[in-house]
């Protein structure tokens, strides 16, 4: 039986899940953002909010995704998805029209566009021999759906209605007040007369398909008469004569409404709105990728290995796509018995951008997604943990350090576990040694637990913390130290911030800074 996304995870009324602490971190409310912005009509965000506790859902999610890319099935997923929402439509006018006949077809309608995309999305799957799980166990609850003898009589009866409706001609003559409407053959239209009396004025160049004719785009106009979902007095009065014409076009249709009340099922939109979940994020990895962007599937396990290549900012390089700015790339592994990297180096260097990157990694790794790397393999991780420098909060009055260690006091009493945890410039306000002893404790605390971690910090001496802390130094260019390169390797801490460097750069010194307050007029 098919369960996915929503219906295995959210099935139980649980509160509407809220964005996690980490997102702003790594700035993936970033990424998300333009996610809901693609998949607009549904709320995507709240999809993207909760990491799955369990290594089957990562697997199951992962097999997916896998098929979805593989098999071409975005094309009739999207146009299933357009259908349900379309068949939505048609039930609000249904539910909001008073006149019998415009309600009955307002639910024909419906139902109509319910089935086709139905039958669209179980012979996609069907004809691309659906493997993983969760689109195997799709298919098989569509081929049940359909198989029923009801949903056949249903598409025998629409496919006859619509017949019947396509074959509708009526031709509607006023004059004065005598109001007459007659049925004409099928195919004339009143623009014929209009072209015989004015030649030249209409071409048969552009043209669109109805049913089984070709019809001059000229002659497609929108009934003057249309303003609202609800019929004019005009048109109101012009379907009750056309009914005497045709009565069984009339009872035909009030059968059908009354036969197939029950046929469209909730449960098919819980799966369309799954759907997006995959579709919005492919849309995204492809227009990344149009930039220059590389996506991978990472390779999951219940071990300890962790090596990524060539692994970068997504955030930053959606961010930067339009402006032709190359976004660096780093490998990075935690070799055996490793638990944390202690990442040191110059100010402004990548070490925040490159801690984000490993967050990013491994959350769209976790949620069963393509990860920003050529390749990669990452343990199973049950939740992320990050803890960014902040500014003092004025409102609470307490300073930079204090507000550090209150947040830092909840993530320290979790249940860590199997838990990959970022840790970025703590401590920056406290004397040396005391953001050392701190430091070098958040880092024991975590790695005890059963943890991976980032520790990026200016302290070099926190990469001697424990025989499970390795060194990584972000590097700036061997000519000119002025410049980052951007690269984290792993080699022995520096000790060395370049700090003289960026004020240097950007013109800070002692001397220029008494000759700006002595042009501005503060010094004498």
């Amino acid at each position: 039986m098919y369960s996915g996304v929503l219906e295995r995870e959210y099935a139980e009324q649980k509160p509407q899940p809220v964005m996690p602490e980490y997102f702003l971190d790594l700035n993936l409310n970033q990424i998300v953002r333009e996610l809901q912005e693609k998949g607009k009509d549904y709320d995507i965000r709240r999809m993207f909010f909760q990491m799955p506790k369990d290594y089957e859902t990562v697997l199951y999610r992962q097999a997916i995704y896998r098929e979805i890319r593989q098999k071409n099935l975005e094309v009739p997923m999207e146009v299933f998805s357009k259908k349900m929402r379309e068949t939505r439509e048609y039930k609000e006018r249904h539910e909001k029209v008073e006149d019998k006949q415009q309600y009955q077809m307002y639910w024909f309608n419906a139902v109509s566009t319910f089935v086709d995309g139905v039958e669209l999305l179980r012979s996609a799957l069907s004809e691309g021999k659906a493997e993983s799980e969760g689109l195997a166990g799709l298919l098989a609850y569509l081929e049940e759906l359909c198989g029923t003898a009801r949903w056949k009589d249903c598409i025998k009866e629409k496919e006859k209605i619509s017949g019947m409706l396509s074959s509708l001609r009526f031709e509607v003559s006023i004059d004065g007040t005598n109001l007459r409407v007659r049925t004409v053959q099928q195919g004339k239209f009143y623009f014929d007369r209009l072209k015989k009396l004015f030649p030249g004025k209409f071409s048969d160049k552009m043209s669109e398909r109805i049913g089984e004719e070709e019809i001059p785009r000229d002659y497609l106009i929108r009934s003057p008469f249309v303003t609202n979902d609800e019929l004019s007095f005009l048109e109101a009065e012009i379907v009750k004569m056309y009914k005497k014409s045709r009565p069984d076009f009339f009872k035909s249709l009030e059968h059908f409404y009354k036969k197939f009340d029950k046929v469209i099922e909730e449960r098919v939109y819980r799966i369309e709105e799954e759907l997006q979940y995959y579709l919005v994020f492919y849309q995204f990895q492809k227009d990344m990728e149009a930039h220059g962007c590389v996506f991978c599937e990472p390779k999951i396990q219940q071990g300890r290995a962790f090596v990524a290549h060539e692994v970068y900012d997504l955030a930053l390089a959606r961010k930067n796509r339009w402006a032709d700015k190359e976004v660096v790339s780093n490998s990075v592994q935690y070799r055996e018995g490793e638990r944390f990297f202690v990442v040191t180096g110059p100010n402004q260097g990548g070490k925040t951008t490159f801690a984000r990157s490993l967050g990013q990694l491994v959350y769209f790794g976790m949620m069963g997604l393509t990860v920003p790397a050529e390749e990669a393999v990452l343990p199973h991780f049950e939740s992320l943990l990050t803890h960014f420098s902040v500014e003092e909060s004025l409102e609470s009055g307490r300073g930079k350090l204090k507000e550090e260690l209150v947040r830092l006091e909840p993530m320290m009493h979790k249940e860590q576990g199997n838990c990959f945890v970022i840790l970025n410039e703590l401590f920056t306000t406290a004397a040396t040694y005391d953001a050392f002893v701190m430091g070098q404790r958040v880092i024991r605390h975590f790695s005890e637990a059963g943890c991976l971690g980032v520790y990026v910090t200016h302290i070099a001496e926190l990469t001697k913390a424990g025989d499970d802390v390795a060194s990584l130094v972000a590097l700036a260019d061997e000519k000119d130290h002025k410049k980052r390169t951007f690269r984290i390797v792993r080699k022995e801490a520096e000790g060395i911030g370049y700090a003289g460097d960026i004020v240097d750069k950007h013109h800070l010194g002692y001397e220029e800074l008494c000759k700006r307050l002595e042009e501005g007029g503060l010094t004498k």
